[in-house]
């Protein structure tokens, strides 16, 4: 696995835009790390970059945010609590 060093929130939000800009139809992203990573922070770059005006919020309490005024639609999951993780909601 590789990782990549991201310094800072504007760092961290302009690759996600960037990342955005080349994503298709299709495409899962999964998000791994502790609370307080930054996976929120990555997911509101992403959004941004679908054309998505949005507030982005965590899910954690809702599990999914559905926003589908972008390019792309985002469905934003916090698996985070569930027993089983993603699979428990047939994914």
């Amino acid at each position: 696995m590789k990782s990549i060093h991201l310094p800072n929130e504007e760092t961290t939000q302009k690759l996600a835009f960037d990342l955005a800009t080349l994503s298709e139809s299709g495409d899962i992203f999964l998000l791994i790390g502790d609370l307080g990573a930054g996976k929120t922070t990555l997911t509101k770059g992403f959004a941004e970059g679908l054309g998505i005006k949005q507030m982005i919020k965590s899910p954690t309490y809702t599990l999914i945010k559905e926003y589908e005024t972008g390019k792309l639609p985002l469905y934003h999951m916090d698996v985070y609590r569930l027993a089983e993780g993603a699979s428990d909601l047939g994914l």
